[in-house]
């Protein structure tokens, strides 16, 4: 590769250069097997040994309080009920209609601050989690993913900016938590990510209760 300088020809070569190497198909087949090997192996122990995870918990009072505590709340939708599921919804590999659960507890006459600080929480804790688990296994999902697509995905947030980011969170269709996820991979900005996270979420959940106030007044 050639390029003026000064009026100089200036000779690069190209092995000084760094470009993004694709792993082999048969690099990534081989990740995929291992990471499926344990998830059932996983869920192979999870049931195996239900009876006794039953049984601990039946015989123990505090787990089997805690336990009651949280289906009082999750059936209720609870303020605290809608932190627990914001949270448990927020999770990038669980699907959740969040905005529907905390619509029906207003509705159900959970006071309205105390609903919408406890959701946003939740969701907020949610996507924390979502970034980090996806930078801390960065390195490991690019042996799974193509390296092309994730940078490609960088580019278009790169390209789209703030706009992208607060649109997949503020519309309900998106799935945000995913992309959350995605941009922990890519190592975004955690910073930048969060306050348009947040003003997205609370400019979201402020309609939702504008629209509750108009229609139950």
């Amino acid at each position: 590769m050639c390029r003026y300088k000064n009026g100089e020809l200036l000779r690069i070569h190209m092995k000084h250069y760094n470009y993004i190497q694709e792993n082999s198909p048969t690099h990534k087949r081989r990740a995929l097997v291992f990471s499926l090997a344990g998830i059932i192996l996983f869920l192979f122990f999870s049931i195996f040994f239900y009876e006794f995870w039953y049984n601990l918990i039946q015989t123990t009072p505090i787990l089997n309080n805690l336990i009651i505590y949280l289906k009082y709340n999750f059936a209720n939708v609870t303020p605290i009920g809608l932190l627990y599921e914001h949270f448990m919804g927020g999770i990038f590999f669980v699907p959740s209609a969040d905005e529907l659960v905390f619509y029906y507890g207003l509705l159900n006459g959970n006071p309205l601050l105390f609903s919408f600080v406890a959701a946003l929480t939740g969701y907020m804790l949610a996507q924390i989690l979502n970034y980090f688990i996806g930078l801390k296994i960065s390195n490991f999902m690019l042996h799974i993913v193509s390296k092309k697509k994730v940078y490609k995905t960088k580019r278009w947030i790169n390209k789209y900016g703030a706009y992208g980011i607060f649109a997949f969170n503020a519309i309900p269709i998106f799935p945000a938590p995913l992309l959350i996820f995605a941009l922990g991979v890519t190592k975004y900005n955690f910073k930048r990510l969060f306050i348009i996270t947040l003003v997205a979420k609370v400019l979201e959940y402020l309609v939702l209760m504008g629209i509750f106030l108009l229609f139950s007044g």
